[in-house]
């Protein structure tokens, strides 16, 4: 099962209360900038509805103070010709933010969607071997999507609010710094709400997103599992352990949600009482003409106005904290390096023409297993088979060739050259490995074979499924080559599904062909005809077979045997 992740760890109470948009700004910063275009006419769009927000109250100043009060027919008729004209303006530049800021979040998420998939790829096999697929998934599903949710409502509930709230800040000085002096008691008052709950809702959504990502392993995991869970009836075994891991995220989505309220609530309840405070002492003024009914409207506008932002920004702090969780969680994928990478100044491997050789190689997983001061040579054009009981090392030997793992002592080298001194594309463009579980994707037959060799031609596809003797069964297929392999290959026989690799690996024109217990899932007579295939489309080809049924094997070369712990 999937291991669960550490407990909370306790959040340092002195954490800055603005941590969580800060984390998120500073995040995506650099895919916004590649769309600066698109960000310039966002912020002047933004811009332009600021300056009418801040006119219309102030505009109130005029119609009450110059218009009504003073009978003015002509300034009543001209204030509200010009409010009516900047209404529908303004509307129109509302449209437009909207569809600039859509198109712009969508292409952030992309790029985000795109770098995390692309980072994926760099990876080793190493960390694919420890890494549960739940938590990578969920990098894809709930990280991303709370990453979304931010990013969409960032312009509605934090830009614009902010702009507003700077304008709104200024035009209050200007209509009384009396009465702005008291409005500015909000900030301290509505910050207070945020510097309490922040920090612990941030920590307590990162755990959310771990506990996430078990549950999603657990899903997996149940998933790929059925036969086993169907054949011993542990079904109730099965509910009990997602049980505990859906009550766990159960008791932290209600921390989450809580705290995250909280910042909200405290932030409203604040407002609220500085409101009745500022009614009462802009009262006090106009009641002794210290300031006109004019004025006291508008600045109880503005102050609306303030208050309202603060509360839009205070509905997008939970967003943000959400997704200062959620790139906390991604951070982790991001910041893993991959561990085989080519050196600097790494060259192009030749064309294979002499030998194999592993030198005094060894390699351990952990636990005891690996190998030992492992060394042979293969020469070009030999049949070499790999024996040995499951755990001494043979598939290691095979991904230490292809150079998915390095060794941590000795070499692996062709006609002399370390493998690790060149190219891991020249290197492994030169073989093709059939596994002993054949990965078919969801695509075309057609397309699954081409990818041995993304330019293949229809023709050089067509001679690869020949040669694998799979040929006439595509044919047969209602669509024919264009027919789909379906979810892992799921609508073929085990049998047809290796061939189907094989293919995939002859269209690639290999040098040196891996088998690596390319046989092993098979039934005995299916097993033999493959074997039988791969004999005969092995001919001029390096090749070497890993696999613990050596009496199968009927016209090797060579015959290496590695014990248990792969000495």
């Amino acid at each position: 099962m999937a291991e669960d992740e550490e407990e909370d760890e306790e959040v340092d109470e002195g954490e800055e209360d603005l941590g969580a948009l800060r984390a998120v700004f500073r995040f995506l910063r650099p895919y916004y900038r590649r769309h600066r275009p698109s960000l310039g006419l966002a912020g002047l769009c933004v811009l332009l509805e600021t300056l009418y927000n801040v006119a219309f109250p102030l505009s109130l100043k005029y119609l009450i103070d110059d218009a009504l009060l003073r009978e003015n027919k002509q300034a009543l008729v001209w204030i509200l010709i010009v409010l009516a004209v900047l209404a529908v303006a303004i509307s129109g530049v509302a449209f437009l933010l909207e569809y600039v800021n859509a198109r712009l979040s969508a292409a952030v998420l992309c790029d985000l969607r795109e770098r995390l998939f692309a980072h994926l790829q760099t990876l080793s096999l190493q960390f694919f071997s420890g890494a549960g697929a739940g938590q990578v998934m969920s990098r894809f599903s709930t990280d991303l999507g709370e990453i979304e949710d931010a990013v969409r409502y960032w312009v509605s509930l934090g830009l614009t609010p902010a702009a507003e709230l700077c304008a709104a800040v200024v035009l209050l000085f200007w209509l009384n710094w009396q009465l702005a002096l008291a409005a500015m008691l909000i900030f301290p008052l509505t910050l207070a709400g945020p510097r309490i709950f922040s920090p612990r809702a941030v920590a307590a959504t990162y755990r959310k997103k771990q506990l996430e990502a078990a549950a999603l392993s657990v899903v997996e995991e149940n998933v790929a599992a059925q036969p086993v869970v169907q054949a011993f009836g542990l079904e109730r075994t099965a509910r009990g352990w997602f049980g505990q891991r859906s009550e766990r995220l159960a008791a932290i989505s209600t921390r989450v949600n809580f705290l995250t309220g909280m910042v909200e609530r405290l932030v409203s309840s604040t407002v609220l009482l500085l409101h009745v405070l500022i009614v009462g002492f802009g009262a006090w003024l106009a009641f002794h003409k210290r300031i006109s009914i004019g004025t006291l409207v508008t600045f109880e506008s503005v102050f609306w106005e303030l208050s309202y932002n603060i509360g839009y920004l205070s509905q997008f702090l939970p967003e943000a904290i959400q997704a200062a969780g959620a790139i906390q969680h991604m951070q982790e994928l991001l910041d893993e390096a991959p561990l085989i990478e080519d050196a600097p100044g790494a060259v192009e491997l030749p064309h294979f023409e002499r030998e194999i050789v592993f030198e005094n190689v060894s390699f351990g997983y952990g636990g005891g297993r690996g190998l030992r001061d492992v060394s042979l040579c293969i020469p070009r054009g030999a049949k070499v088979v790999l024996a040995g009981p499951s755990g001494s090392g043979k598939s290691t030997l095979l991904s230490l060739l292809l150079r998915l793992y390095d060794p941590q002592r000795g070499a692996v080298k062709i006609d002399g050259r370390d493998v690790r001194s060149v190219t891991r594309q020249s290197l492994r463009a030169q073989m093709a490995v059939v596994f002993q579980e054949s990965f078919l994707f969801n695509a075309t037959m057609a397309e699954n074979i081409r990818l041995g060799k993304p330019g293949a031609t229809d023709e050089e596809v067509r001679n690869a499924a020949r040669a694998a003797e799979i040929h006439d069964f595509i044919e047969s297929l209602p669509e024919g080559y264009d027919t789909m392999a379906g979810e892992r290959g799921g609508r073929m026989s085990g049998g047809q599904r290796q061939r189907m690799a094989i293919a995939r690996a002859l269209v690639r024109d290999p040098a040196i062909l891996i088998l690596d217990e390319a046989t092993s899932a098979l039934d005995a007579a299916t097993a033999d005809a493959v074997l039988a295939t791969l004999r005969r489309v092995s001919a001029g080809r390096t090749v070497i077979m890993a696999t613990h049924r050596v009496e199968s094997v009927v016209d090797a070369d060579f015959v290496f045997k590695l014990g248990e712990a792969g000495a």
